[in-house]
């Protein structure tokens, strides 16, 4: 099952007879994808393939060609998965009410389960576009957030779908802010903008990208001097492992049993041997 993406014009074009053997059998499809896991292992290549072909062909980024505003290759993903499914002829399923782009009317009645805020979308004269942000820092940056879209309470109200459009674009921004908040109190930013040493040391070990090194090398640290806790615990005054004397004393044990049982087959031998030599004189003498 997939979402309905229109503006992937390539499969009505010549993109979609250059990257695939069956163009009339490209769906303009995406978003959202819902595969069975042993078809996505069977199809994921060939995906990757077609994406990677589609991306390396600069000459077609036009934006009459891709539908792509930047003409960058920024969707090159979605048409390599929409000419890797031509090339096996598979249809599919699209569904309307799964996911919709902030900006856009919604359907009457429609509870959307994903926002797919991929361009810039506007209520009134404010407006947000991902794309702004790209080089700033918000993860790291204490309270960081968006720009906060009017209140829905200054809204027009006289035309209805505009309304639920702008209510929907809104949703969508205060929904970013909140997850921001709640990520920047996990770091224990204080009211001033500052964060905690401990937390302000895993933030700089993060953007000097050494943070996985320092957490492994600490937690070996950590391994092996509980590893030496643990072997100095289970010494003895001699500072010999006590499980080491246990293991002496098994195998001293072990070689005496053995010793005891090699001599006790060695005298049983000997005897049977007497038993048979003294019968054999007996029945001489009775003959």
């Amino acid at each position: 099952m997939w979402s309905k993406t229109s503006y992937l014009i390539g499969c009505d074009n010549e993109l979609a007879k250059l990257h695939t053997s069956h163009p009339e059998a490209c769906d303009k499809v995406g978003g959202v994808i819902i595969m069975h896991i042993d078809d996505l292992r069977k199809f994921a290549l060939l995906w990757l393939h077609k994406t990677e072909e589609v991306r390396a062909d600069r000459a077609h980024y036009a934006r009459n060609i891709t539908g792509d505003i930047y003409e960058s290759g920024w969707i090159s993903e979605m048409y390599g998965y929409s000419f890797g499914a031509a090339e096996l002829k598979l249809r599919h399923t699209t569904n309307r009410e799964i996911m919709i782009y902030p900006g856009y009317v919604p359907e009457p009645g429609i509870k959307y389960r994903v926002f797919h805020y991929g361009l810039e979308f506007k209520v009134g004269n404010w407006s947000f576009d991902k794309a702004d942000w790209r080089e700033v820092d918000m993860v790291t940056r204490c309270w960081a957030k968006f720009p906060e879209p009017p209140d829905p309470s200054t809204l027009d109200h006289n035309d209805e779908e505009n309304l639920q459009r702008d209510f929907l674009s809104i949703e969508c921004v205060k929904t970013l802010n909140e997850a921001l908040r709640l990520h920047h109190e996990k770091m224990n930013c204080h009211k001033d903008g500052s964060i905690s040493e401990l937390k302000e040391e895993r933030v700089i070990s993060r953007k000097l990208g050494n943070f996985s090194e320092n957490f492994d090398s600490k937690e070996n640290l950590k391994s092996r001097n509980y590893s030496e806790e643990i072997v100095s615990a289970k010494t003895d005054g001699t500072g010999i492992p006590s499980s080491f004397r246990v293991w002496v004393l098994f195998l001293c044990g072990f070689s005496v049993f053995g010793f005891l049982i090699i001599v006790f087959l060695v005298h049983s031998g000997h005897k049977r041997k007497g038993m048979k030599m003294k019968h054999h004189r007996t029945r001489r003498r009775n003959l």
